[in-house]
């Protein structure tokens, strides 16, 4: 189970729905850039599909769609 912090669930959440935006729009790449390190790390090491928060898992399943999504940590500037 991975715990996340009320501050990447809202991040966690804008980043659904710009990918839901995305794939609705029939976008089939895709670069998707955050600032939240935790949050890019647990996407990545595959901790959303076992995240009791529903954002994260949501992620996931948008994720594993048919289509080509690059996940990117950014520095904030």
């Amino acid at each position: 189970m991975t715990l996340v912090p009320r501050q990447s669930q809202v991040e966690a959440k804008a980043m659904l729905e710009g990918l839901s935006l995305a794939w609705d729009k029939g976008f089939q790449k895709l670069e998707l850039d955050c600032d939240n390190g935790l949050l890019i790390e647990t996407i990545l090491a595959r901790g959303a599909t076992n995240s009791r928060m529903t954002e994260l898992r949501l992620l996931h399943s948008m994720l594993i769609c048919p289509w080509e999504v690059r996940v990117k940590h950014i520095l904030r500037a």
